[in-house]
This record gives C-alpha cells, structure tokens and sequence, in this order.
C-alpha cells in the first residue's frame, strides 16, 4: 500500500486534511458479537508454545468447534478481498498480496501460533462462504452492522474508517446526502455503502464487483460520484487516479472481523490477538504504514 505520488506535496496535504477530518470502510452501527472467557491479560507479554497451548492459557479450556479444528490442523483459511488497497492489494513485483488487512492477519496468525491459507472470494459471497465452511474468517475490512449481525460473529473493532464520497478531479462537491439525488452513483456490490445510498439518498446506485471497479467509469464519465472508503479512495489519489475528496465523509464505521455464527471460543481467540495488537502498538503502527501516517485504530 505504499505507493508513488503525482501530486505536489502541498497538494497531498490538503487532500488529507480535508478526507482524514473524517476518517476515522465499509464494506452501519456499531456492535460485536463476542465470545466470553476468563482469558489472561493482551497487555500481558507474549504467548509461547504450540497454537493448542496458547489457545489453552487464553481460553483456560481446550478450544472448542471451528476454533478447536483450527488449532488442530495449525492453520486458518482467511477471506480477503485483494483489489482494495490500501487494504489489500497484489504487488506487482511479489504476487504476494500485502495491505492493513493483511499485515492485521499476519499479526493475528503469529500471535495464535497459527499459518494462514489466503482466499480471495467476491466480496459478497463472503458471509455465506463463512457460514457453509469455505473460510474460517474474514479480514477484510468488513464493517459491524445489526443486519450483517443475523449472519455471522464479529470480533472487537479493530480498526474505524469513514464513508467518503469521491468525484472526478474539478467535479462537483456535495454539502450531504440530498446532493446525490440523481446522479449515478458506483459502489462495491454487498456494502454498506449500497446500504447507506439506498435508505439514506436517491441516487441511481451502481454496483461493481469490487469498489475500486468504479474508478474507469467516474473517470470516463459513466458515473457521477463514487463512493468508498476514505482510505481506499484516498490511495487512489496517491496513486495518481484524476479523482479528490468530494465533501466531508457522510458516516464512520467500526471494522471487525468476522466468523460463522455460534463459533464463541473462536471469536475469543481473535478477540485476544486483536487486544494484543492494540495494547502493545501493532495496530497503530500498521495504520500509519499503509494510511500515511494516520491512525485509524483510534475511534474518531
């Protein structure tokens, strides 16, 4: 997610400071489904042992269901969407996909004791991909909603982003909500950004398979507005995409991840891993990697 510049600094700052006043992605209110366990401490120093004896000290029992499966089999199947930078990405060079998201399941796996196995499904078959066994979890950005709730588990935050509008570069610039009346509008299909449009706007929302799918049409005039998060559109930017900010960010976010519903010792592991990285500065740190020097784990 570390990508080149074609704007002049001065420029990039602006940018910046008028998207990053609200960024605190969306793929809704907040919440999270959690399991309970009389865990020890994520401030406390780092786990040792195999994954079935760190699972054992968090969880203070051996683990239990899809969670006891996973540090069974030493490994964990993770959906991720790998054309959503900063986020997650394929670097040209590597082939590997790198990203926020990816380094906070790297980070996760080390501190289970665990390897990872990447799959990379369209977004919206995530949540019934979760519930049917193709993949252990997402990371993936995925915001907390009540809706999204009946069918699957979220984990604890970590981390909070903003729901931001963007237009062509010299395009228009709205107020709020009512000014996308009738204009056509590109989202990623099965987001909270389809969501927030629907109920919220009368715009003529069109969806893409991916988010930034919708960049090629805001360019080349088939779309008015897109709208993303403001760290995805914001990495467009940077990467030299003829876009900008259209407007403060309309809504904010709580990211999680997310699991099959009834699965409460796996939401406790995550749980940990993710505590463990807030508490000792993992998360923040790789914020200000992939979001230029922004903090997005800190609720704005």
């Amino acid at each position: 997610m570390g990508k080149s510049k074609t704007y002049m600094v001065v420029a990039v700052l602006l940018v910046v400071l008028v998207g990053m006043m609200g960024l605190a992605i969306g793929c809704g209110s907040s919440g999270s489904s959690s399991g309970t366990s009389s865990s020890p401490s994520a401030s406390s120093g780092a786990l040792t042992g195999t994954a079935a004896e760190r699972a054992q000290t968090i969880l203070g029992h051996a683990p239990t269901g899809l969670a006891g499966t996973i540090i069974t089999k030493g490994s964990v199947i993770v959906a991720n969407d790998s054309n959503y930078a900063p986020q997650s990405s394929v670097d040209p060079v590597t082939k590997e996909v790198v990203g926020f998201d990816v380094d906070a399941a790297k980070g996760m796996a080390d501190i289970l004791g665990l390897t990872i196995v990447w799959k990379h499904p369209a977004w919206e078959t995530i949540p019934a991909g979760l519930q049917n066994g193709l993949f252990d979890v997402s990371i993936g950005s995925m915001t907390i909603t009540k809706e999204r709730m009946k069918a699957v588990s979220f984990t604890d935050p970590y981390y909070y982003t903003s729901g931001q509008v963007f237009v062509k570069k010299g395009g228009a610039q709205i107020a709020g909500p009512a000014d996308l009346a009738g204009k056509t509008v590109g989202v990623g299909a099965q987001t909270t950004y389809y969501d927030y449009l629907k109920k919220n706007t009368k715009a003529i929302v069109k969806t893409y398979t991916t988010d930034l799918d919708a960049v090629p049409d805001l360019l080349n005039g088939n779309l008015d507005f897109w709208m993303t998060a403001g760290p995805t559109g914001q990495q467009a930017i940077l990467q030299g995409k003829a876009i900008e900010f259209s407007g403060k960010p309309l809504y904010y976010e709580d990211l999680a991840f997310a699991t099959k519903l009834g699965e409460p010792d796996l939401i406790a592991l995550f749980n940990y891993a993710i505590q463990k990285m807030h508490a000792d500065g993992q998360l923040t740190a790789m914020s200000k990697q992939w979001y230029n020097g922004i903090d997005l784990t800190v609720k704005q």
